[in-house]
């Protein structure tokens, strides 16, 4: 191979996938930690969403979140789809201060309200069918 055929080769390879890690003590990896809050101005939000707000808005771009980098802050208001994982108070409150103070282009917009939508309508569906079966 060709050292014009390295370099072309190595500028082709994909961007790497932002991920939501949690660093522990000596800067190890450690179970990612979704109930854990964090205090910005006297009030508590859920640390995971913005912690997924700052690693959308880094790298490669113009600062803004966008629908890719949406499914992080998503992925942390709602780490399991098979219903045990609630939006709660704590959980609003973060995503109005995301959305408050990060960019969002508009499909990534659209992206994060068309999540919450969705979650919302199936918790109250299950909420209902508690209380009905009751």
């Amino acid at each position: 191979m060709t050292k014009a055929m390295k370099t072309s080769i190595s500028k082709t390879a994909a961007p790497k996938k932002k991920q939501l890690v949690q660093h522990g003590k000596g800067g190890k990896f450690q179970k990612v930690n979704y109930g854990k809050t964090v205090t910005i101005g006297g009030k508590k939000y859920d640390e995971m969403m913005v912690e997924a707000a700052k690693i959308a808005v880094k790298g490669q771009g113009d600062g803004r979140i966008g629908r890719a980098d949406a499914r992080l802050i998503c992925k942390a208001a709602r780490p399991s789809a098979d219903g045990r994982s609630s939006y709660d108070a704590l959980e609003k409150a973060t995503m109005a201060y995301v959305r408050k103070n990060f960019k969002f282009t508009p499909s990534g917009d659209v992206a994060v309200r068309k999540f919450i939508a969705i979650q919302a309508a199936k918790q109250a569906k299950r909420t209902k069918g508690k209380k009905a079966g009751k």
